[in-house]
């Protein structure tokens, strides 16, 4: 519902991804966190999800900053709060790939290995949308 309240479908065709994407967040995610075999395929879409979607909302929070910039405005009027929700799935997550796999993976999905992913993803968005304008 979020999405249909930033990004109505009927004000461009473009907002259709989001949609897309949210119904996948919703429905298929959730149900392949149940099995063993498939929750490492639902780790790496709910961990690139929120990769994704949190350079996507800073990017959006950023094209129209409020226009005094005070603490508050940066608290109430960006983008920034629903950042800090969508991180907290990667949390949980690492939670549910930590009940199947109690000994972790290795060097592999932690959060330092999200932390890097995060880094390079927004480096590469950084100079796609400096370069090519």
């Amino acid at each position: 519902m979020l999405h249909f309240r930033i990004h109505p479908i009927s004000g461009n065709p473009s907002n259709f991804v989001p949609f897309i994407l949210g119904i996948i967040d919703i429905v298929i995610t959730p149900l392949l966190f149940n099995y063993k075999e498939t929750v490492i395929m639902a780790y790496l879409i709910n961990g690139l999800g929120v990769i994704i979607g949190a350079i996507a909302m800073a990017t959006f929070s950023l094209s129209a900053l409020p226009d005094p910039l005070t603490f508050t405005s940066i608290i109430f009027k960006t983008t920034l709060a629903d950042i800090l929700i969508l991180f907290s799935k990667l949390f949980i997550g690492q939670m549910v790939l930590l009940h199947f796999y109690h000994t972790g993976l290795g060097r592999m999905f932690t959060p330092s290995w999200w932390i890097r992913h995060f880094c390079y993803l927004s480096i590469v968005y950084s100079l796609g949308h400096f370069l090519w304008r």
